[in-house]
């Protein structure tokens, strides 16, 4: 009986209706972050708090599902074959670079979270970090997609 549950818990984590979900997830990190750089950008140029709250809302959005698409990749890396070692590495690699993006996102959303209502002033410094993040991002997940694409990793079974 503990095997059926835990077999059934199994698919209802990796898939939904066949749908893997690490791949549906990790669509909101990857709109949100280059939403709330644009937001930020928008906020830093004309002083409006209302951009202020739009990309800490974009952030927070993003940092939350991030971490529970992490969480996803984590269980699609571990059923990757040891022979695969190619595979792996590349894994890997788009593991550690979206996982260090969420990672500063993650403390970014804490220190404005810590201000909230009274949010910090933009500053071009935390501009090109969030820049750079976002360039940083595109990186791990077209390494993401040639995993999904050329490697079929996630959407097998």
């Amino acid at each position: 009986m503990l095997f059926y549950c835990l077999c059934l818990l199994k698919l209802f984590l990796m898939k939904i209706f066949g749908h893997p979900l690490h791949i549906m997830l990790i669509h909101f990190p990857s709109a949100l972050l280059p939403m709330d750089f644009v937001c930020y950008a928008t906020y830093f140029y004309t002083k409006q708090t209302s951009f202020a709250f739009a990309s800490f809302y974009a952030l927070v959005g993003a940092v939350a599902i991030g971490w529970v698409a992490i969480l996803f990749g984590t269980l699609d890396i571990i059923k990757i074959p040891a022979e695969k070692t190619r595979t792996m590495k590349k894994a890997l690699l788009h593991g550690s670079i979206n996982t260090s993006v969420i990672i500063v996102y993650t403390v970014l959303a804490y220190s404005a979270y810590k201000r909230y209502p009274l949010l910090p002033h933009a500053t071009f410094t935390l501009l090109l970090m969030r820049g750079a993040l976002v360039g940083l991002m595109i990186i791990g997940n077209y390494l993401g997609g040639s995993l999904i694409l050329k490697d079929k990793i996630g959407i097998e079974e």
